[in-house]
């Protein structure tokens, strides 16, 4: 694969870019990854330009800002995408909830908006990741930074990270990304308070731009659900299953997942003409 390098976006974030002829396009990767997860999937889409974020606390970003909320993480990233003229996000797992957030504080930012593996926000009782969330903030409280919590992530089931031990190559790259993870956000539960505001149905009807979710056909229940309610509540939507696929949907089935990314994007391509929102596309 590709070595993507790291630049620095300005808010506090690094991340990683690609040069490409095509439109902008920011990625928001999952927790506990960085923007190197997305090197497979961009040398499958090698014509747009790509702008890989690392969420704060992951990768090379600076940790959250005290008491940081999930409005104010949507509009640092809002400031990177209008620096870099980005017209398209896509977005993994828990990055999913961010991108929504950006496209509901700026309803036409975006010409489209991909949803891999969509994570509904906590809350959820029967949504594996909040508990073991909460489970990894409770290991940190009693026993600090150390290899057990990238244990407890990955290996303990049921595991986010289970989908990709069907690619003995992709689980190595993921294991490595989450062991340099420094868990910055676990003392205080920040994803927490990031992820307990509600996306009600009104503001994700305001969303401008158009949506293509991508699910895994092994996803969880809840998740099928919170997907089934996006679908109802969005504007314009419309979905993709990747058959063997799970919570990382895109990543543990790239080929399929950029083909179909690639034509969501040609369909609503800024150079094509369709509107972007000022400060947006190329």
């Amino acid at each position: 694969m590709t070595y993507y390098p790291l630049v620095h976006l300005g808010e506090g974030l690094a991340g990683r870019v690609s040069a490409g002829a095509g439109d902008a396009v920011l990625w928001i990767h999952g927790y506990a990854l960085d923007s190197s997860s997305w090197s497979e999937l961009w040398d499958l889409l090698p014509e747009w330009r790509h702008i890989g974020v690392d969420l704060p606390g992951h990768g090379h970003s600076l940790p959250f800002r005290e008491g940081e909320a999930l409005p104010s993480l949507a509009a640092r990233l809002l400031a990177v995408a209008r620096e870099r003229r980005a017209c398209h996000v896509v977005a993994l797992s828990f990055g999913t909830v961010v991108a929504l957030q950006m496209a509901i504080q700026v309803p036409g930012a975006f010409s489209t908006v991909v949803l891999g593996s969509p994570l509904m926000e906590d809350g959820a009782n029967d949504e594996p990741f909040w508990k073991r969330y909460r489970e990894l903030a409770n290991m940190h409280r009693m026993a600090g930074h150390g290899e057990h919590l990238r244990g407890r992530l990955m290996l303990a089931p049921p595991s986010p990270f289970e989908g990709a031990a069907a690619r003995p190559e992709l689980w190595a790259r993921l294991w490595e990304i989450v062991g340099r993870h420094g868990f910055w956000d676990l003392p205080d539960a920040a994803l927490i308070r990031l992820g307990s505001g509600l996306q009600s149905e009104v503001s994700l009807h305001g969303i401008e731009s158009a949506v293509l979710m991508v699910e895994g056909d092994r996803e969880r229940p809840a998740a099928r659900r919170h997907a089934e309610r996006l679908g109802r509540a969005l504007r314009s939507c419309r979905s993709v299953h990747l058959p063997g696929a799970g919570a990382h949907s895109l990543l543990e089935a790239p080929r399929t997942a950029a083909t179909a990314i690639d034509g969501h994007l040609r369909a609503h391509s800024a150079a094509r003409g369709e509107s972007v929102a000022p400060g947006h596309g190329r």
